[in-house]
């Protein structure tokens, strides 16, 4: 009696899919094709996503932010700044896309709530010191899936500042540390910086008499909360200055931009210490006034 239901029950699967498994497929389900195109022309008209980007990761969430799809896109993909959407039902939906993740890592991206999802650095989950973040690229977009097929633009922006530190009239014994105080560890996924406030401690060179490195922080929105801090092989603190107060003094440095480079010098000078930006940053910025 088992062996005729299971025959019956195979029949009336195949009677109500049959026209699946022809040839002829218009009863099929279908799904929109839905395409995207990557663009990011930082703080100016020309495209200059390729130049800034080289890996970009996608996370797609329904109405409610929860995670339906992810993956990383292909070389291809990200050299001709255009992707095909994973099939998805008629409704609506929200794209999120980082690029250039390569040693950051995510939290829970299950909770449902982007403003608690977040990106940091490797270092940030194991606990171990931090130097530095990977320059991150953000992007958001909303879209509403029809039958018809679509297209849109995934508009990139910056998620990063890139932070430059030299220190003048080092002795090559003196083994000194260039640290950034402070810093908001990690970035959400509505690109705002925040986590418990850490030191970042940055990786150096040292070439005649001149100490210095170059990181990424997560675009902060308070600068006052930063310190930039120079020390001694014992932890002595040698030299600090406030981010904030830096860049208010000064304003050729524009943190409402894109492309953001922060370039700090400390000159140790007798007993003094002057801080200033270094000259090859003020010439490199003087085409733009």
């Amino acid at each position: 009696m088992k062996l005729i239901k299971d025959v019956l029950f195979m029949l009336l699967a195949v009677g109500m899919f049959g026209s699946c498994i022809k040839e002829d497929l218009d009863d099929c389900p279908k799904y929109s094709v839905n395409t995207l195109s990557l663009s990011y022309k930082g703080d100016g008209t020309t495209e200059i996503f390729n130049e800034k980007i080289e890996k970009v990761v996608m996370y797609v969430f329904d109405e409610n932010e929860q995670l339906v799809t992810t993956r990383e896109l292909t070389k291809e993909e990200v050299a001709q700044r255009g992707v095909t959407m994973p099939d998805l039902a008629p409704g609506r939906y929200r794209v999120v896309c980082f690029g250039n993740m390569r040693n950051t890592r995510t939290n829970d991206l299950t909770c449902g709530d982007c403003d608690k999802m977040y990106c940091a650095a490797e270092e940030y989950f194991t606990r171990k010191t931090i130097s530095g973040n990977d320059p991150l690229y953000y992007a958001s977009l909303e879209v509403v899936v029809t039958e018809e097929d679509q297209h849109w633009t995934q508009e990139f922006e910056s998620a990063h500042y890139k932070v430059s530190v030299e220190v003048a009239g080092v002795p090559a014994e003196s083994n000194l540390t260039i640290e950034l105080c402070n810093v908001l560890p990690y970035t959400t996924f509505e690109n705002v910086a925040g986590g418990e406030a850490t030191t970042y401690v940055l990786d150096c060179d040292y070439k005649d008499g001149l100490q210095s490195a170059l990181s990424h922080i997560m675009r902060h929105k308070d600068h006052s909360v930063v310190d930039v801090c120079v020390r001694n092989a014992g932890g002595k603190e040698m030299a600090k200055v406030n981010l904030a107060d830096f860049l208010a003094a000064n304003p050729m440095i524009d943190c409402t931009r894109n492309e953001v480079l922060i370039a700090i010098r400390f000159e140790f000078k007798n007993a003094d210490v002057e801080v200033s930006v270094p000259e090859w940053y003020i010439e490199m910025v003087k085409p733009e006034f």
